[in-house]
């Protein structure tokens, strides 16, 4: 690789997530950037080397094989270490559906570290500084390197910022079993029972393996699948939210009603009605708000 080297792009086909720009050096000793705010996502995966990242208040110490994320309009400061400065690469990237996608891998302002493997992500930085363009095609290109990008840091798991932190969980069947199964059947109305007696263990034991390793019980796991569903079918379908609850794995509306109320503070339709009265907020803006109402 060169010292520096950046490309940016005016791709418009894909409004739900498009690459703005991409780039990689290695800096210099001491070289830094902000305090400042920037008009849209940034990834930076440091390659080799270390520094500082400041991002709302919070200060990471990072080095080779870790990331870190920019929000749009977050204040963000980072500099390379003065006697070992890094190496790293980036991609900007904006679009309607970012929050989301940057949501179910588990990062944002208060969570903004990510890992990954260093061969993976030099290898797609430079196929990506090598499209131009010329035209639909090489767009399409950079589309795809654009999310080979996202999923080769993306975690294994939906409750990534909890899984990540568990290395129990690494070395623990039980646990893992477990939660695929919820993942792949939280919609049929699945109890905690149900999971207990698809690996064959003890309800109680399978408590401790969720509390000991990620903090929540396994209801809350189960219930957090569950709504964080139920969101997205609320935003993006014309389901009405009877279809939604039992699309979500509820019985009935009202246990669904009560459950989404408890996490958000607010009713499904309330919920539904309130994103469509505020489709001018960005979905970053939004998120933020409806996480102050969060109960947890």
């Amino acid at each position: 690789m060169k010292n520096v080297s950046f490309k940016l792009f005016n791709d418009r086909t894909f409004s739900d997530c498009l690459i703005n720009f991409s780039g990689h050096e290695q800096c210099e000793p001491g070289h830094s950037f902000g305090p400042a705010v920037r008009p849209c996502y940034i990834i930076h995966y440091i390659v080799s080397g270390k520094g500082k990242f400041l991002c709302d208040n919070t200060e990471y110490e990072l080095g080779a094989n870790k990331a870190f994320l920019i929000e749009p309009n977050a204040m963000t400061f980072y500099r390379a270490d003065f006697e070992d400065p890094w190496h790293y690469l980036w991609i900007g990237f904006k679009g309607e559906k970012v929050a989301e996608i940057l949501e179910r891998m588990g990062i944002n302002y208060k969570n903004p570290i990510l890992s990954g493997k260093k061969e993976n992500l030099m290898k797609i930085t430079e196929e990506i500084l090598s499209t131009d363009s010329s035209g639909l095609k090489e767009e399409l290109k950079r589309q795809s390197l654009l999310f080979d990008f996202l999923s080769s840091l993306c975690p294994d798991t939906m409750y990534s910022k909890s899984i990540s932190q568990s290395t129990e969980l690494k070395n623990n069947n039980y646990l893992v079993r477990a939660i695929e199964f919820i993942q792949n059947n939280f919609y049929h109305s699945i109890g905690v029972n149900d999971v207990s007696s698809h690996l064959g263990i003890s309800r109680n034991y399978l408590f401790t393996l969720f509390k000991n390793s990620m903090g929540h019980s396994p209801s809350e796991y189960l219930t957090y699948c569950k709504l964080n569903r139920a969101c997205h079918l609320l935003d993006d379908s014309a389901l009405s939210v009877e279809n939604v609850a039992y699309s979500c794995g509820y019985d009935s509306l009202s246990v669904f009603s009560k459950a989404f109320k408890h996490k958000y503070g607010l009713t499904p339709s309330a919920y539904r009605k309130l994103k469509h009265e505020n489709d001018t907020m960005s979905d970053l803006e939004f998120n933020r708000f409806i996480k102050r109402m969060d109960k947890e």
